[in-house]
């Protein structure tokens, strides 16, 4: 069973669990991002002023984001997830969660029918307008197109 080290109970709203778990996010991006780029170029400092600018930047905008944008703005759709309430379902903690708590996907449509498979025959065509391999290997030999029988000739100067 695979538990975290660490388990909060906070009393916030779910926009704002999700802003949490973003500006988590992005600031283990940039600190790994960081680390690597210090790595691969030591002449580089490791927490210029640049990053920490960058780094509080990003997150600020994460905070309006979640505080501003997403209180003005809703896009819902008919089908947006298959859902059209979009009421919060929470999940129990991983250290007590089982099958049986969690909450159910909707049910997938059943697969559709497998196409008939098509019937070769082994028996030749019988179509007169039908030509042998070896007349088609033999007119490929003939073709003008080859490089032996090139039509494009150099013009003298003379």
């Amino acid at each position: 069973m695979s538990e975290t080290f660490y388990n909060f109970k906070l009393d916030l709203e779910p926009n704002l669990i999700d802003m949490i778990y973003d500006i988590l996010r992005m600031s283990t991006i940039q600190l790994v991002t960081q680390i690597m780029f210090y790595m691969n170029n030591s002449s580089l400092s490791l927490f210029s002023e640049t990053f920490i600018k960058t780094f509080i930047f990003i997150n600020f905008g994460i905070i309006v984001y979640y505080l501003l944008i997403r209180k003005l703005f809703s896009f819902v759709s008919d089908d947006y997830l298959r859902v059209t309430d979009n009421e919060y379902v929470s999940t129990p903690p991983m250290n007590t969660a089982t099958p049986s708590d969690l909450p159910k996907a909707p049910a997938l449509p059943p697969p559709s029918p497998a196409p008939a498979p098509k019937v070769v025959s082994n028996n030749s065509p019988k179509n007169s307008t039908n030509t042998s391999i070896n007349n088609l290997s033999n007119n490929a030999k003939n073709s003008t197109n080859t490089p032996n029988n090139s039509t494009n000739t150099p013009i003298n100067s003379n």
